[in-house]
């Protein structure tokens, strides 16, 4: 079976998100994602196939953000109970700020992944349909203390 991933990064994409549908299209994303200005620095993902939680929200999400003046990014994956993150470098003991949508987006200090990273978990993610934690990273269980920003239950009202 083919899945198709709505990406979402700024607020045009509420009603018209970006369509994820093969390979091309996941790096298409992340070499956009660098040409955007700050404030759109993070897209958040769903898989179009998959049942939604009995409140009407994804059972999933898998949320990267991207430095652009860096080529670096972070990635998180959330399958409705747990919250994972790519363990990558790290450049100081602060967490990394993104943003989505013109809210900040903070991602544990050692969360810095290459962009051809990305690019793999996105495909993975895709080709998969997000039935198991992507494939291309090294993962860990997303920091239980707060990053310095209110919690959020990790999903994206759509």
């Amino acid at each position: 079976m083919s899945f198709t991933a709505r990406a979402y990064y700024h607020h045009g994409h509420d009603e018209n998100p970006v369509v994820i549908t093969a390979a091309e299209d996941a790096q298409a994303l992340v070499d956009a994602m660098v040409r955007q200005p700050a404030e759109s620095s993070t897209a958040a993902l769903y898989i179009a196939e998959r049942p939604r939680h009995e409140i009407g929200v994804p059972d999933h999400e898998l949320r990267f953000g991207v430095l652009a003046d860096r080529k670096l990014g972070g990635i998180r994956y959330v399958n409705g109970l747990d919250a994972w993150y790519a363990v990558g470098t790290q450049d100081g003991p602060d967490p990394v700020g993104y943003q989505y949508m013109g809210h900040e987006e903070l991602f544990p200090a050692d969360s810095l992944v290459e962009l051809d990273v990305v690019v793999a978990v996105v495909n993975d993610f895709l080709a998969t349909g997000a039935e198991r934690r992507p494939a291309g990273a090294s993962w860990a269980p997303w920091p239980e203390e707060t990053l310095g920003q209110e919690e959020d239950d990790g999903f994206v009202d759509l």
